[in-house]
């Protein structure tokens, strides 16, 4: 009797900074079997050079996890595209045509969401308990991105989440500090990305990971982040918080935020998740994937096509 054939998933990432494709086998999503990285230049050229390496490649679905705004709701005319992005020369991007999904590829499943809703995905397939429906995961870099997972599937409504983008109550003695977000100022993103700490410090994103742990700047961006946190448990209630992108690879602020964390709630919520220290480790926790999150986040969208669940 033949062996079942293995199945192979294609997974895109797309970011600011450079785009990936990678494959993977169905029972091995995190596994890659080959991968290739290209810097992000125009949309014609970048997404190009992926959809020329796939055409050499043989895979059974796609997953594509694009930085946004996109448009990931499947009955608007532009579904799959990057909408209002301030990147130049990328607002109004048709990701998946450029990709080939409209067309050469037409006959493969895929699906289309955020680079953040992915890696929730991600998250919550592979780490969900029993009964558990929901999950979060939030990207601290350049920018600040919340995915959302409910139901076991990834949060669409008028747009997606933007929860980077939340207001936020200033920090005692941190009056000074205007933020860097054009469009909010004092948000997550203006008050704790990466480049808001560099503006705080003067100094290039480079040398930021010079800084020492004890740096007060490091207590400033955990306090603003545990809002974030905190708003994601009183709004959207997940079983479960991960933090990735470059910043949190400092990871002594797991522990500074969980510590905001607890002082903000205050004891309202009795759940030993969050009035525990070893509750607190594990309900805000690191990716266990690291940078590769988006791209497994890719990897498990592919995978959601190919088994037809909806995400």
């Amino acid at each position: 009797m033949a062996a079942l054939k293995r199945r192979v998933l294609a997974g895109v990432e797309g970011g600011g900074q450079s785009w990936v494709v990678a494959l993977a086998y169905e029972d091995s999503l995190s596994e890659f079997l080959d991968m290739l990285t290209v810097v992000t230049t125009t949309p014609e050229e970048t997404i190009g050079s992926l959809r020329a390496w796939l055409r050499e490649k043989e895979f059974d679905a796609v997953g594509i996890a694009s930085f946004g705004p996109v448009d990931a709701k499947k009955s608007s005319a532009k579904y799959g595209f990057i909408t209002s992005t301030p990147k130049p020369n990328w607002a109004n991007t048709d990701v998946i045509g450029l990709l080939g999904m409209r067309d050469e590829f037409k006959h493969i499943p895929f699906a289309f969401d955020t680079d953040v809703n992915a890696p929730a995905l991600a998250e919550y397939r592979m780490f969900r308990k029993e009964g558990s429906l929901s999950s979060a995961y939030i990207t601290v870099g350049t920018g600040i991105g919340v995915g959302l997972v409910c139901n076991g599937k990834t949060v669409h409504g008028l747009v997606h989440p933007e929860g980077g983008h939340i207001q936020v109550a200033r920090k005692q003695g941190d009056s000074a500090f205007a933020g860097t977000c054009p469009f909010h100022a004092c948000c997550i993103e203006g008050m704790a990305s990466s480049g808001a700490i560099a503006a705080r410090l003067g100094c290039e994103l480079s040398t930021l990971p010079l800084l020492p742990d004890e740096d007060e700047v490091w207590d400033t961006a955990a306090y603003y982040l545990a809002q974030l946190c905190v708003t994601l448990v009183l709004v959207n209630s997940p079983e479960r918080i991960v933090l990735g992108g470059g910043l949190m690879n400092r990871t002594s602020l797991f522990p500074r935020i969980r510590k905001h964390v607890s002082m903000l709630l205050n004891d309202y919520i009795q759940n030993e998740a969050l009035t525990t220290d070893a509750g607190l480790e594990e309900y805000i926790a690191p990716s266990v994937w690291g940078s590769r999150a988006g791209i497994v986040g890719a990897i498990y969208l592919a995978n959601e096509a190919l088994t037809g669940e909806t995400c």
